[in-house]
């Protein structure tokens, strides 16, 4: 499933897949900034196999050793509330 949410820094974009609550596979895009470029790539290896309370400490943490020009943890809790709802909402049909 594609999520997106619109930060003062810039579309974040999750491409997630989320099975028994817990994240399976995610690719995290946008035009967004991020310093250093690649470690949105670390936090994509760190949010695998993560629930929604564990993904949001796990940005937390990640937030606190790069620089996102924009973008803070209430964003990223944002577009993560709204995946995790929606995965709730496509099981129920």
């Amino acid at each position: 499933m594609i999520v997106e949410h619109k930060a003062k820094g810039g579309l974040i974009r999750l491409d997630i897949k989320i099975e028994n609550s817990k994240i399976r596979n995610i690719k995290i895009t946008g035009d967004f900034f991020i310093y250093p470029e690649d470690s949105v790539f670390d936090l994509e290896k760190k949010l695998k196999g993560k629930t929604e309370e564990e993904s949001i400490k796990a940005i937390e943490e990640f937030l606190s050793n790069v620089k996102a020009p924009g973008i803070n943890l209430d964003d990223f809790g944002k577009i993560f509330k709204k995946a995790f709802e929606e995965k709730n909402v496509i099981q129920s049909d």
